[in-house]
C-alpha cells in the first residue's frame, strides 16, 4: 500500500494536486475542488495535532474501519462521514490551498517514527506506518473525487 513516507508518492500527490482547478469536474460527493483540498489540509493539521477531534468510535468500529481502509479496496464513495473539524463548507482560494497542501504534506511526511500521533477520531490509536498509508489513501480518495 502506498504511503506518504516515500518521496515518489509525495511527488505523485503534488503533481495531481497541481492539476486540480476550480473547474475540475466533480465525480462524486458534494464538495467543490477547493473545499476538497481544504478538507485534506485540515486532516493533515489533525495528524499534526494542530486541531483536535475527540475519538467517537469503539474498538469494534475502529477495527472494521482499519480493515477496510488498510485493504486494497477504495474508500467507499459518499459513505464515510468526516470529523466535524474537517468539514469544509466555506469558500477557499484553491491556489492558497495548493500551497498549504505542499507544506503540510512535507511536514507530516517528515515526522519521525517516534512521533506521538494523535488518537484518530474514527480509527483510534494508530502508528507511524498506518498514518502514512491513511494520509495517502485519504488524499487519493479526494483527488479521485475530482478526476485527478
Amino acid at each position: 500500500m502506498k504511503t506518504i513516507f516515500e518521496p515518489a508518492i509525495r511527488k505523485e500527490l503534488l503533481d495531481r494536486v497541481n492539476k486540480l482547478s476550480v473547474h475540475s469536474t466533480r465525480v462524486f460527493g458534494n464538495m467543490r475542488p477547493e473545499q476538497g483540498l481544504h478538507h485534506i489540509n485540515e486532516a493533515f493539521r489533525l495528524y499534526l495535532g494542530e486541531i483536535t477531534s475527540p475519538y467517537h468510535g469503539s474498538a469494534l468500529k475502529a477495527a472494521i474501519f482499519k480493515l477496510i481502509t488498510f485493504s486494497p479496496m477504495p474508500i467507499p464513495r459518499e459513505k464515510a462521514k468526516t470529523a466535524p473539524p474537517l468539514v469544509s463548507e466555506g469558500t477557499y482560494n484553491i491556489q492558497n490551498e495548493k500551497a498549504r497542501f505542499a507544506g503540510l504534506l512535507d511536514r507530516v511526511a517528515s515526522l519521525p517514527p517516534t512521533y506521538e500521533w494523535p488518537i484518530h477520531p474514527f480509527f483510534g490509536k494508530m502508528n507511524h506506518e498506518q498514518y502514512g498509508k491513511l494520509s495517502y489513501k485519504h488524499t487519493d480518495h479526494h483527488l479521485q473525487q475530482f478526476g485527478v
